[in-house]
């Protein structure tokens, strides 16, 4: 299911040349309040034996760019003078009745910049890359207040997607948790988590650095002035340790601390948790505000 457009004012026309039955550029008298975009449906010779519907894709002047007898008609030859109107076919009412008969949930819908569409009514999807211009609507009849991933969802490749839906009701964050010591470098994978949590005693202080992950990078995820809140638990044993340094991108960025000084040591026996507000200013140029509370 593609995007097509359409018009409340278009006025029927004629061919000003005969077209065959393999032509895919015809040429009309007139176009008065056709859709200024493309694609768009239209009929030649309609209500007769040789009625074919066909899709407008490029618009050059009078002349049309058209893919031939589509939503089930048969290409036809037509006739200098012959009807050419704007207008809508069994497709238009067929997608909506799915829909309807899929049971009134839209499991998952891409819409955005390519124009492309994927439904599921619960088979898998196929794999999809979402762009940063593009809105990914995710409903669930399990959660229909809320947003809930799927297996169903589980082929798409998200690239920083403006998620939207008409209410947020107690989004689901992703966490890693892993079993390692804070020491030295700590990337943080802003592509795959929110939270990252470090379950074993830190053995050393250590330099925060946030990247979308290892292929790539933070800058290519965010558009200028989006900005991204990460969580960063670090785990201190009877001797703490604590953070010295942020990275974004692997360059240095120097933060502003809430409560305006940056730490100088950690909490021994608790979970430091580390958080840091991002903002892109500018191409790869970011500020960050962070802040560290004792958990014990």
């Amino acid at each position: 299911m593609a995007r097509r457009y359409y018009s409340s004012t278009a006025v029927a026309t004629t061919l000003s040349a005969s077209a065959n039955n393999s032509a895919t550029s015809i040429t009309v008298a007139a176009l008065t309040g056709y859709p200024a975009q493309t694609p768009f449906t239209a009929i030649i010779d309609p209500d007769t034996a040789s009625e074919e519907v066909v899709e407008v894709t490029n618009v050059a002047g009078t002349t049309l760019t058209v893919t031939r007898g589509v939503d089930g008609t048969t290409a036809s030859s037509h006739n200098a003078g012959a009807v050419f109107r704007h207008g809508v076919s069994a497709r238009d009412f067929d997608e909506a009745n799915a829909f309807v008969n899929g049971g009134g949930v839209l499991n998952s819908l891409i819409q955005g910049s390519k124009g492309a569409i994927i439904t599921s009514t619960g088979s898998a999807v196929a794999a999809q890359t979402v762009g940063a211009n593009d809105t990914l609507l995710v409903a669930d009849s399990a959660q229909t207040n809320g947003i809930k991933w799927s297996a169903t969802l589980a082929g798409l490749t998200l690239t920083a997607p403006n998620v939207t839906r008409g209410a947020l009701t107690s989004p689901i964050e992703k966490v890693t948790v892993s079993a390692t010591a804070a020491t030295g470098t700590v990337n943080f994978d802003a592509v795959t988590q929110g939270v990252l949590y470090y379950t074993t005693n830190a053995s050393g202080n250590w330099t925060l650095n946030v990247r979308g992950n290892s292929g790539t990078t933070l800058n290519s995820i965010l558009a200028i002035s989006d900005s991204f809140t990460v969580a960063f638990l670090a785990t201190n044993g009877s001797t703490p340790y604590y953070q010295t340094a942020l990275q974004l991108d692997g360059s240095a960025v120097t933060p502003k601390w809430i409560g305006g000084s940056a730490p100088t040591s950690g909490n021994a026996s608790s979970v430091d948790i580390y958080t840091v507000s991002i903002i892109k200013t500018a191409n790869a140029t970011f500020s960050a505000f962070a802040g560290v509370t004792k958990a014990a």
